[in-house]
């Protein structure tokens, strides 16, 4: 005598202890999860930036989205770290991702062109450090041109436009500005300024825990020529990828948007959404900076 059959929809699995969690449990559980990961690269490992301005152009454009390493700086407390990780000092030429020391809140990319110890100083519109002159394609001129800055090299015999003087960007006899750094060393800084600080300063030696930061835009960056040494502890990390690069605008020129509130992300969502496909640039996308 055959034995009765059970039709497959009245099988009963048994679940294990702990796996009937119901759907709540389960998605809060993945939403935490994912929070902590997101949480610990984002304060450990790496972080995203976008390119406002055209201090770095066109190094990087107006629009890049960086991610950034943010431990290549950090100080090993145990040799196992720096053995583990690719952690050192940062060099001559790295680009630098840092908390502007007049307002920590903002972050700002530059080059470090100068580490403590250097000489520095600015001939004509030329870099010199330690009595050498620096220069090379990163280096650009004529920034504030419609059709965007020149690259280098720039030898003293290359015409790189008409020295400028100051408009009123020096802000070390501030006293505020003077309470944030070392005062000793913003009135040595102050001492130095001559007509058109910007394209002549110096020379000038970088102290110790400082190093000195430029835009590869010369003339559209304002940097350590206008507001001094950069701190090494204020240093957050190498970019290594350009992961997106979309245009703020009609063209390479305009500069974006910081957003200050919901409103403006609202905004920028809308706007990204609506020129994705023709803003994008494609061909920057994916690119290593150097």
């Amino acid at each position: 005598m055959a034995e009765p059959t059970t039709a497959p929809e009245d099988l009963e699995i048994a679940l294990p202890p702990g796996a009937e969690k119901g759907m709540v449990r389960d998605n809060l559980e993945v939403i935490c999860f994912a929070m902590v990961l997101i949480l610990f690269f984002k304060t450990f490992v790496g972080q995203q930036f976008k390119i406002p301005s055209a201090s770095m152009r066109n190094t990087l454009m107006i629009g890049d989205h960086l991610l950034a390493n943010k431990f290549i700086f950090a100080t090993p407390q145990w040799g196992w770290e720096e053995s583990l990780f690719p952690m050192r000092g940062v060099k001559r030429g790295d680009i630098i991702v840092f908390r502007w020391p007049l307002d920590r809140d903002q972050d700002y990319v530059k080059r470090c062109v100068a580490l403590a110890g250097d000489t520095v100083e600015m001939r004509n519109k030329r870099l010199y450090v330690n009595g050498r002159q620096v220069t090379g394609a990163f280096e650009h001129m004529f920034g504030r041109s419609p059709e965007g800055p020149t690259p280098g090299p720039w030898p003293p015999t290359r015409d790189a436009g008409e020295v400028e003087r100051p408009v009123g960007l020096w802000r070390h006899a501030d006293a505020e500005v003077l309470a944030l750094h070392d005062r000793n060393q913003m009135q040595s800084m102050n001492s130095l300024r001559q007509d058109g600080f910007k394209d002549n300063l110096g020379p000038i030696t970088v102290p110790p825990g400082h190093v000195f930061a430029m835009g590869d835009n010369r003339d559209n960056s304002e940097d350590s020529r206008y507001w001094g040494f950069l701190p090494v502890d204020h240093l957050r990390g190498r970019p290594f990828l350009v992961w997106w690069s979309f245009k703020e605008g009609d063209t390479d020129n305009d500069n974006g948007r910081v957003p200050t509130g919901p409103q403006d992300v609202a905004g920028d969502f809308i706007d990204t959404a609506r020129h994705f496909f023709t803003r994008t640039r494609w061909e920057r996308t994916g690119t290593i900076p150097e």
